[in-house]
């Protein structure tokens, strides 16, 4: 099937299109907040060097996070619209899950894909990928580096880690859409939401914002 993947958890942007023959196109760019303002050029970008049409579609893919607040709903706010404007299944992937295929090594390595969560802290997890399955070592969570990163080589014991940050390859981004929607199958459209495995920075006003102007 033809599969397009959006994945916009962070200022790397990509979009890639992987058709039946094994094919694939990428675009892939560097946006500190401007996802929105761009994001369709590069669909059809990729779409275009696919030599491939909407109509080919046959399933979309989006990283649900975690990553940035904005990026992430401006990603699956245009995936959820092409699914239900084509008619498509969707599938949401973890951004984790995402970034560990794209560390390379055996099945015996530990891979730990590190994100920026901001305030210091990071979003962290660890996996072990055997061919294009993956397992969950420890689970995605957020916090002060060096306490994220003890739990993990702990839990690791005497196997080999090896870390990646932001920036993961389109292959890896279609191995996990195809994986997911494989073992899962298709999301629920109207039900699929970011994780963002911490709550918003933004904070509503602890008293109610006066309307009276008399004074």
């Amino acid at each position: 099937m033809t599969t397009l993947c959006i994945d916009t958890a962070t200022e790397h942007g990509m979009v890639v299109v992987a058709r039946d023959d094994g094919s694939t196109a990428a675009a892939r760019w560097r946006s500190a907040g401007r996802h929105a303002e761009n994001l369709f050029g590069y669909i059809e970008s990729a779409l275009a060097d696919a030599g491939a049409s909407r109509e080919e579609l046959a399933l979309i893919g989006v990283s649900i996070g975690p990553g940035k607040f904005t990026s992430l709903r401006v990603g699956l706010a245009t995936a959820k619209g092409l699914a239900l404007g084509l008619g498509l299944p969707i599938v949401g992937v973890s951004s984790l899950r995402v970034l560990a295929r794209s560390i390379e090594g055996d099945r015996r390595l530990v891979r730990v894909p590190v994100m920026n969560a901001y305030r210091g802290d990071v979003f962290v997890g660890a996996y072990v990928v055997d061919g294009d399955a993956i397992e969950e070592v420890v689970a995605p969570s957020s916090g002060h580096p060096d306490q994220v990163l003890e739990r993990i080589r702990d839990a690791a014991g005497d196997r080999p880690l090896a870390m990646r940050g932001e920036g993961a390859t389109p292959d890896a981004l279609i191995a996990e859409v195809r994986y997911v929607h494989r073992t899962e199958g298709p999301a629920d459209l109207a039900s699929l939401e970011p994780q963002y495995l911490r709550p918003s920075d933004a904070r509503l006003p602890d008293e109610p914002l006066s309307t009276d102007h008399s004074s």
